[in-house]
């Protein structure tokens, strides 16, 4: 049993974490065990109960990731906020509980009627500064990063990714140690469920062609290659994001999910989900690689290429905005102003 909000709920813990990929992993009767997700490791340091669901990484000297509960960790894992993550629980496994009328989630059931709040693009100037790992490690440019709004928290150490509405307004950031591979959510800032990262741009340049990734650094890393792109930011294609990307200018989706078990899932939802609303297409990434950013530039030109897939320049494409100009016109401002 575990609880989330309150409330005490049977979860299978084992059928969640087997949707991921660990290193070294094993089992016992009470335990898993494997190589710590927050981190590389080579010998494994890091255990869930597969009862009551906490977990414990003894490799770890950060507080905040040394141990904790099972909705922090699956909220990791599905990369989605705490709040949705419970949601997800709750709803998947919350009839079981012993007052079932009496549970109460965090849904956008009004969304209609109650307007979403919006963060103060002034938060970003706390984040104003550069850390080079962005650049170094992953290969995005200054250009691009400034492009996306990128920044860095120089408290908590962790590269800022904010998070905008299809029109550009600021819902949410991001947060993504330098020191591990531990990331977090603005205190405050909408479900990112509700969002998907890069489509602003999107209806910018108005493509209709757009690869379809889980991260935000995949997607700035297909921008830079000269190709629109979209990251989902979760386990999860959710109706929310459905319903937008049908309403959006997209016409053909290239899925560019990670080279994993999980990334097969989320490319599985995509096509499930969006077949017949528009054309699809599949990237097809090498065995020795995770994600299209593993890929060097001139791997990734060669597959792309190889689909027939069209280049667009993104930055010149929103000084252009040839395609439906006052419409983009009216997106560049509000983009711009953040």
């Amino acid at each position: 049993m575990i609880t989330v909000r309150g409330y005490e709920i049977r979860v299978n813990i084992r059928a969640e974490i087997e949707n991921y990929e660990w290193q070294r992993p094993r089992w016992t009767e009470k335990n898993f065990i494997a190589c710590s997700p927050f981190r590389n490791e080579k010998n494994p340091s890091f255990a869930i109960h597969l009862e009551r669901g906490v977990w414990l990484d003894s490799g770890s000297h950060d507080p905040e990731w040394n141990k904790g509960e099972f909705v922090k960790l699956l909220s990791w894992l599905r990369n989605e906020t705490f709040e949705e993550t419970a949601d997800y629980l709750l709803q998947k496994y919350g009839s079981k509980i012993a007052d079932p009328d009496s549970l109460t989630l965090n849904l956008n059931l009004t969304e209609k009627k109650k307007p979403s709040l919006l963060l103060d693009p002034a938060v970003l100037q706390d984040y104003s500064f550069r850390h080079p790992y962005l650049a170094k490690q992953r290969g995005i440019s200054e250009k691009y990063q400034r492009a996306f709004h990128i920044g860095y928290d120089r408290k908590s150490r962790a590269i800022t990714f904010p998070w905008f509405d299809k029109v550009g307004q600021l819902v949410n950031i991001k947060f993504r140690s330098v020191h591990g591979k531990m990331f977090w959510y603005f205190l405050g800032g909408q479900p990112v469920r509700n969002h998907i990262y890069g489509l602003n741009v999107v209806y910018k340049v108005n493509a209709e062609r757009v690869f379809i990734v889980e991260s935000e650094i995949d997607a700035i890393t297909l921008w830079q290659a000269g190709f629109p792109a979209v990251a989902l930011g979760g386990a999860n294609l959710c109706r929310q994001q459905r319903n937008l990307l049908i309403q959006s200018p997209i016409r053909k989706l290239v899925l560019a999910t990670d080279n994993d078990r999980a990334g097969q899932k989320i490319a599985q939802e995509v096509t499930d989900q969006m077949g017949g609303f528009v054309e699809l297409e599949q990237l097809q990434l090498p065995d020795h690689v995770k994600d299209v950013n593993d890929l060097s530039r001139g791997e990734l030109l060669k597959i792309i290429d190889g689909m027939n897939t069209f280049q667009s320049s993104f930055l010149s494409g929103i000084r252009c905005n040839s395609n439906n100009q006052d419409r983009s016109d009216n997106r560049k401002n509000q983009y711009d102003s953040n």
